[in-house]
């Protein structure tokens, strides 16, 4: 496994939280990024309890594409390693996001809630759902100058 691979795995453990990117409507087709609490499932695809009154979210009911930065500090609350965040490793997560369907949503959820314990106060209220990233693509940025793609069937597990 290389080092890249390894590393945006382990973020993908410890990360709690992230940038969501989205493709805005208003204005329309500029890049709009929101702070969201994040999960991953068992396959390394991050799960998100989105309300459907965000911003976020209409946006993509009206066009699924995405991405998703993890980072130490962002992710997980921790400070970077050397105390400068750009020379920390991150990883951005890009592909379609998309509801998960009802067969799977409860899964999904009580997964979102074993990482967030203090959303359950408004994860049963009726606009909440969980979306899911479907990972097409994985940049992995271990701080300068050290940077690859992660080719994203061997990220998913």
């Amino acid at each position: 496994m290389t080092d890249a691979l390894s590393s945006c795995r382990a973020l993908a453990e410890r990360a709690r939280f992230g940038a969501l990117a989205t493709v805005a409507r208003e204005p329309a087709g500029f890049p709009f990024a929101t702070l969201v609490a994040v999960a991953f499932d068992g396959g390394g695809r991050p799960l998100m309890l989105l309300s459907r009154l965000a911003e976020h979210t209409k946006n993509l009911e009206a066009c699924p594409r995405a991405s998703l930065l993890v980072a130490p500090g962002l992710s997980d609350g921790a400070p970077a390693p050397s105390g400068d965040p750009l020379a920390a490793g991150r990883m951005t997560l890009v592909g379609p996001c998309a509801r998960v369907a009802d067969g799977e949503a409860a899964q999904a959820r009580a997964d979102f809630l074993a990482a967030h314990a203090e959303a359950a106060g408004y994860a049963s209220l009726a606009d909440f759902a969980p979306w899911r990233l479907e990972v097409e693509h994985v940049r992995w940025v271990g701080g300068f100058g050290r940077m690859s793609w992660v080719a994203a069937a061997e990220y998913l597990r």
